[in-house]
């Protein structure tokens, strides 16, 4: 038997070449060994670096021209892993490794390449350097350049530029965080530079705080204010207001009235009386005399007086001081009388022993009609001081008539209307205090006291 045609055989086989002294490159080709021709051969492409014409399986992707060349003239990147013709890559300056350009930053303190992965950036300039140009802040935690840190002259620790405080005692430079803000100029100083108020508490520089005159502390200008009695500088909580003229003065140095008002020792009113200085608040004039007394001694009632000489006049006390002295004190008060006859019937000294109360027997109209006069008597002067009271004592206690004046003589013709019940009877007392005779006196013909008219 025998078999008659021809062999039809493809071959498929890897094909090695190289491109220069490149690494060789390997393609897989399909011929048929009869005819010699193709059946599968790779896609050819043109290097666009050399011009040469290769498999385009030969070929591979440069990252930053976007050119499609050999793939032995293409460096990769020893970070990334992409791939560039061998001018656009550059080697790392921190690591040492060849990288793309686009992967590279220029250090903004040593202006050499350094991959971007390994720069770290300030938060203070935003610049970009290497690690090792980097430092520490020691009161934030806050990584910054070197350029940008600063060592404390308070503390000797590294703080932040950009939080730099002058102190303006010693011109000392540090972070913010050693500083204290004087509570008065609002300047920065150091804690061992600041003084503390002793009162507040508050800090500030030396030479602000100013020292109350009375306690010796050390305050700020703001808790001091001028004693106008003193005149110095002391702590407000040690004055009052004066409720006379509202100045400011030390508790120490006011008077004080009972109701808890204060006033200036010059403007304070002395008490006849008692020699006291007091208050004008606690002060009253006396209706009887109008002489000024402290409230204490006043009676009760509308219409203040004087109590002790009120009790004289009443018959509540019969006091006899100063019993040497009443001849002269009854002259004394006859001649304020304009001549009525006086007898001093009771006497008592004030509390300083510089005054007397004095209630003294008034007869007039022949010694027919009796009063009784209340007056002050100052033992010092020898003088009758302030106005007589005169009045009649009855089963109701003493009852006021009139208030003279010493050594003011009341006209004629208020003494008929107000003493006489007839132009007889005021001719009579014209006459009752001369030295003419009775005989030579007008007769008097209806007496009629006053008190029943």
């Amino acid at each position: 038997m025998a078999l008659e045609g021809t062999v039809h055989r493809e071959v498929t086989t890897e094909a090695q070449y190289r491109f220069n002294d490149a690494s060789p490159y390997a393609s897989r080709l399909t011929v048929v060994p009869r005819t010699g021709t193709w059946m599968d051969a790779p896609e050819l492409g043109r290097c666009e670096s050399t011009g040469r014409t290769a498999p385009r399986d030969c070929l591979g992707h440069c990252a930053m021209t976007g050119m499609d060349v050999l793939r032995h003239l293409l460096v990769p990147s020893e970070i990334s892993g992409r791939q560039a013709l061998p001018e656009h890559t550059i080697c790392c300056s921190l690591s040492g490794k060849r990288i793309l350009v686009d992967e590279a930053e220029l250090s903004s303190v040593s202006g050499k390449p350094v991959a971007s992965s390994l720069l770290k950036t300030c938060p203070l300039t935003g610049k970009r350097a290497e690690p090792e140009q980097f430092g520490r802040c020691d009161f934030t935690g806050a990584e910054v350049l070197n350029t940008g840190l600063a060592v404390s002259e308070v503390s000797g620790k590294h703080y932040r530029l950009d939080q730099q405080l002058r102190s303006a005692v010693s011109g000392k430079a540090g972070h913010k965080e050693e500083f204290l803000f004087c509570h008065e100029t609002r300047q920065p100083m150091t804690r061992q530079e600041a003084v503390a108020c002793e009162v507040t508490g508050r800090f500030v520089r030396p030479g602000v705080l100013e020292r109350c005159a009375v306690t010796g502390q050390t305050v700020l200008p703001s808790e001091l204010e001028r004693c106008v009695v003193a005149e110095t500088r002391v702590l407000k909580k040690l004055l009052v207001t004066s409720s006379v003229s509202g100045a400011r003065l030390q508790q120490l140095l006011a008077v004080r009235s009972i109701a808890g008002n204060y006033c200036m020792p010059m403007e304070v009113k002395t008490c006849m009386w008692s020699g006291r200085r007091s208050h004008p608040d606690d002060v009253r004039v006396c209706t009887l005399t109008g002489i000024t007394f402290h409230v204490e001694f006043a009676a009760l009632g509308d219409r203040p007086y004087l109590q002790p000489l009120a009790d004289l006049l009443h018959g509540l006390r019969r006091s006899a001081d100063a019993a040497d002295r009443w001849e002269d004190i009854a002259s004394k008060a006859s001649t304020a009388l304009r001549g009525s006859r006086c007898r001093v019937e009771t006497a008592h000294v004030s509390p300083d022993k510089r005054h007397l109360a004095i209630c003294s027997e008034v007869r007039t109209m022949l010694g027919f009609r009796v009063h009784q006069a209340g007056m002050l008597y100052s033992m010092e002067d020898g003088a009758i001081v302030g106005r007589i009271a005169m009045g009649k004592r009855t089963p109701k206690g003493w009852i006021g008539a009139a208030v003279l004046r010493p050594a003011l003589a009341a006209p004629p013709e208020r003494r008929q209307t107000s003493r006489s019940c007839c132009p007889h009877c005021a001719a009579r007392q014209n006459h009752a205090g001369s030295r003419y005779p009775a005989a030579d006196r007008p007769p008097h013909r209806k007496t009629i006291p006053a008190q029943e008219r």
